[in-house]
């Protein structure tokens, strides 16, 4: 069997506190989410950026499961950890390099302690700085078009882990029917319903409940999520948390039509969760993955009342 993403080993690297690799001068292209942004770090000006301070650490092994994108909801739950997990089984008594800034963020903390990590054991850079390590092992960055990309995640093991570690604190309950929505009246976000009020209607007529799911801490959003049966929601990170759901859960994830097969159609497929997809109209002058959608009601409901039975 080919592994695709393979644990790499390096010496005497620096690490940016964007968990870039610098090795013998040169950036280490595996480090980088992107072509662009490994062009992007050859520039003198990030150079100079990370060239002073340097915390030099001494002769311990250290792991790095972040890139650049890992600050995203969805990519830190998919991504990081589900490298954490292989990263950690391998070198049980490594030190994770972590991004000052991340010590502050509630999913990022919480879940590193149901791995395992704490501030013994995480060693965070603070901006504009970098560490020098002897022994460092890692993941390559990779991204949704990656070949292999759902094939590599862990998204059973990632769940499994923070919902048994938590499962005395996930009391959170709104019941087994929710709708996500991402038309919260204090902040304007893309890819939102347009038609939400007509939508939010005909949905509390089968039992659902309207939720924003940024407004809940992050044990709170597991929770929800592992209480429910059926999900409705337009394309967003909310959705991630359908990761925590019961098996033979039901996602009814709504999307401009112009869209090609989803993320989490084949997330939902690894996870045994059924995933049903609503094309949507497209509504506004945005690009095609910010732009808003009208969501034909009468079509919908006659979907939903297939999917509930």
């Amino acid at each position: 069997m080919t592994i695709i993403f393979p644990i790499q080993k390096l010496r005497n690297v620096s690490v940016t506190n964007n968990a870039v690799i610098i090795s013998k001068g040169k950036i280490v292209r595996d480090s980088c989410v992107g072509e662009d942004f490994y062009k992007k770090y050859q520039k003198l000006k990030f150079r100079l950026k990370y060239f002073f301070p340097i915390f030099t650490c001494p002769n311990k092994s250290y792991i790095l499961a972040t890139d650049e994108w890992s600050k995203n909801y969805c990519h830190w739950l998919w991504e990081a950890l589900s490298k954490l997990i292989l990263l950690k089984k391998e070198f049980p008594n490594s030190i994770l390099i972590l991004q000052k800034s991340y010590g502050k963020i509630d999913f990022m903390m919480k879940s590193l302690e149901a791995f395992g990590f704490s501030k013994s054991n995480i060693k965070f850079i603070p901006k504009k700085s970098h560490l020098r390590v002897k022994n460092l092992a890692f993941i390559q960055a990779i991204g949704i078009p990656s070949r292999g990309y759902y094939d590599f995640l862990n998204f059973s093991e990632v769940a499994q882990t923070l919902v048994s570690y938590y499962q005395k604190e996930l009391k959170t309950d709104f019941g087994e029917k929710i709708y996500i929505s991402r038309n919260r009246p204090d902040k304007n976000v893309p890819r939102k319903v347009n038609n939400e009020k007509e939508l939010v209607a005909m949905l509390e007529r089968y039992g659902f409940k309207t939720i924003y799911m940024e407004k809940f801490s992050f044990l709170e959003q597991v929770s929800i999520s592992s209480h429910a049966r059926f999900i409705i929601a337009p394309h967003g990170a909310g959705i991630s948390n359908v990761m925590f759901a019961k098996k033979k859960c039901s996602l009814l994830e709504l999307v401009n039509r112009t869209w090609q097969k989803t993320c989490f159609a084949e997330m939902c497929e690894k996870i045994d969760v059924n995933y049903h997809r609503f094309d949507c109209a497209e509504f506004g002058s945005e690009s095609l993955h910010l732009s808003d959608i009208n969501v034909d009601v009468e079509e919908l409901e006659e979907k939903l009342t297939k999917i509930l039975r």
